[in-house]
This record gives structure tokens, sequence and C-alpha cells, in this order.
């Protein structure tokens, strides 16, 4: 029986992998794709040659850093509950070549849409796209990235819903990975909207061996980064701070 559960998994990630490359995913626009962004409005963002409407979220893609401009969802508790239930599944294709660009890498493969979020396997195995990753430190990645991951879950479990919209952002010298030179961002963030309380905020962490994590209004953020992840959002509600959960750093004894 799990012989044929992963046979018929593998068969979906396949499937989803020819759609994504061959842009037969929903165009923005459609009423499929708005209710992943607030007031149904994309993020703003500098970078952006492909964009795909999937079951679970939404992304943007640069073909020019050779990774994800951003990723966007909207998140409700059944979702994240029906999540908990499931077990977790998915796989890089190891046939593709910005896959293979990250081995011996020295980044990990940084989901921007978490496979954590999504309710279903199908919506699982679509979040392991090369549009949906950027390289990651394995020290981000597996430490305060997935601590804020699952954060954000917790919101949507304690608040019903939450508008996330997630992506890197460059500065400066760009380091690359692999032969197709895949950009290696200076920071990842992850922009939140709470509807319930009309309260949004960012995660914005540098993307170092060592990285540190700091929570930022909308605005400033976008004023730094000339990114606007809600462009759909009051300013008011953009230059007010959501007082978001932060790690709290182990004591050395």
């Amino acid at each position: 029986m799990q012989n044929i559960l992963n046979k018929t998994l593998r068969n979906i990630f396949l499937l989803t992998a020819v759609l994504g490359l061959t842009g037969c995913a929903n165009a923005y626009g459609q009423s499929q794709c708005d209710h992943f962004f607030v007031d149904g409005k994309p993020p703003v963002v500098t970078n952006s040659d492909q964009k795909l409407c999937l079951k679970g979220y939404a992304l943007a893609y640069s073909d020019q850093t050779r990774g994800n401009s951003y990723a966007a969802e909207y998140l409700i508790k059944d979702q994240v509950e029906k999540g908990k239930l499931i077990r977790r599944y998915g796989t890089f294709d190891s046939r593709d070549p910005i896959i293979r660009d990250y081995r011996n890498s020295g980044y990990d493969r940084g989901h921007m849409t978490p496979s954590g979020d999504m309710g279903d396997y199908e919506s699982q195995v679509q979040t392991f796209q090369y549009q949906n990753l950027v390289p990651q430190t394995r020290r981000l990645n597996s430490g305060k990235w997935n601590w804020i991951e699952n954060q954000v879950r917790q919101i949507a479990i304690q608040y019903g819903s939450v508008y996330v919209v997630t992506g890197p952002y460059f500065q400066g010298t760009t380091k690359t990975i692999g032969q197709h030179h895949i950009w290696v961002p200076y920071a990842t963030w992850k922009a939140i909207y709470i509807p319930k309380l009309q309260k949004a905020g960012v995660y914005f962490c540098i993307n170092e061996a060592e990285p540190v994590c700091y929570v930022q209004t909308v605005s400033f953020f976008t004023q730094r980064t000339k990114i606007d992840p809600f462009p759909g959002l009051d300013q008011a509600i953009k230059d007010t701070k959501l007082a978001l959960p932060k790690m709290k750093h182990k004591k050395n004894k």
C-alpha cells in the first residue's frame, strides 16, 4: 500500500513540475489567484519574470536571479491543522539542472513557501519546485527561519487566517552558486497580515552563517528594500508595528 502511495505522489510531483515549467498554471489576475493577495493585489518586487498560481500558493520567479522572487499564501486554521495530520512528503527532482546547482554549494534549498503550510499532499509536493527556492545558509534555514515558519502557522491557528508573503532581498555585490549562477540573497523576509487584528509586520533575516532576524513595519521594510508585500493594505496599517513573536536566545550556562 505504501509503495502505491509513493508512486502516486511521485506522479503528482512530475505533473506539477511539467505544469510549472510550461507555464500552464493559472495566470495572475484570474479569480483562482486573487485570494492569495490582500485586496487581490499581488506584491510589488524588482525582479519578476514568471508568475504561477498553484493549488496552495502563488509565486513569482526571476530569470535573472534564477530563484524565487516571492511566494504568497492565504493561510487558514483548517489548512494548518490538516497539514499537521498528514505525513510530510515531498522531494526535489534531481534531474533538474537548477536543483542540481544547490549540491555541494554550501547553501540549503530554502523554501519560500514551506511544505509544512500545506494541508494536502498535492500542495506539499508543489512547494518543491525550483521556482519556490533561494539559497539559504544551513544555520538560518534549519534554525531561525524554521522557527518563524512555525510561528506563522500558530498565528493562523490563533486568529483563523493570515496573509503571508515571503521572498529574498539582494544588496550590493551578489554571490552566486552553481553553473546557472543562482543568486544568493543578502536576506530573506516573511511579511504577515492578520485580518482579524488589521495589523501587519515583517520578519527580516540576514542570510549569514550566524543569521540575525529583525521585526519591522511594512513601511520601514518597503522603504529599505523597495518591495511592497501588501500593496492592497492601508498606509496606516503599514506604518503600525505588529508585535510578532521573537525567538528567545539560550543563555550559556
